[in-house]
């Protein structure tokens, strides 16, 4: 019911801002969403003793993000000018810590603040497209597991993680997908179906197994507490960082 409950009151404010709200707007929501989710990163990196980069790094971070609103001539300047910024800043700071600091800001860089950046990318009616399959898949993942879950899917990662509930997040992700595609996007059903599957249901589902490999590496069950009953921000997103530049390049290149 917590799980739900959250749901019910995040999703039409993402779903408002997402497909009518201003482009700034939106763009602002993605980058303030991936500095939350960084700031979750840089904890996972900082397991086991090694040093983590400041909050002080979450707002450039964010705008990394929100530089794919400029195009992709800011989102190579961003990036490179906040790389200089983190390796400068490590020198005011314990010389023991250096190493683990700049690998975990740079990784929070390439693994958050820039494939989350795809969204801005995308047509808005690509990007509710995307959500529904993301949203329907994990859903159907989770409750399709919880029921009929008996083979395990990737015990050494996620031991909770099952082949049916896998099957049933690729049925509901390819379902969702040719209903908002075919509603919101003119494209032939065969193209839909493809980047259906290869888009979204297996890159959103390899996203969530990788995101619960570093769970597991750094032995914690969620990212945070920031949303009940569904973890942290990164727990929510972490089938949406793989599915959003797959989804990207498969539409570019039709």
């Amino acid at each position: 019911m917590t799980r739900i409950l959250t749901a019910a009151i995040g999703l039409p404010l993402v779903v408002v801002v997402t497909y009518w709200g201003p482009a700034w707007l939106f763009a602002s929501l993605v980058a303030i969403i991936s500095a939350i989710a960084l700031d979750e990163f840089l904890n996972l990196t900082a397991t086991g003793g090694r040093a983590r980069t400041g909050r002080w790094f979450l707002p450039f971070g964010g705008a990394v993000t929100m530089s794919f609103f400029g195009g992709p001539a800011w989102v190579v300047a961003g990036l490179s000018l906040t790389l200089l910024v983190l390796m400068t800043a490590t020198l005011t700071q314990p010389v023991a810590g250096t190493t683990d600091r700049v690998l975990g800001g740079a990784a929070g860089l390439a693994y958050v603040s820039i494939l989350i950046g795809f969204l801005i990318l995308l047509p808005r009616e690509a990007v509710m497209t995307l959500f529904g399959i993301v949203w329907a898949g994990d859903t159907a993942a989770y409750y399709g597991g919880r029921t009929m879950g008996r083979h395990r899917l990737a015990p050494g990662i996620s031991p909770n993680k099952t082949v049916e509930g896998a099957v049933s997040g690729a049925v509901a992700s390819v379902a969702a997908g040719l209903l908002l595609a075919g509603t919101l996007m003119e494209l032939p059903p065969s193209t839909l179906l493809g980047v259906s599957i290869f888009g979204t249901a297996v890159a959103g589902q390899v996203g969530d197994l990788f995101e619960s490999a570093m769970k597991r590496s750094a032995g914690i069950k969620d990212t945070s507490t920031l949303l009940p009953g569904h973890g942290g921000m990164l727990d929510r997103i972490d089938s949406l960082l793989f599915a959003a530049p797959v989804f990207y390049f498969l539409l570019v290149s039709l």
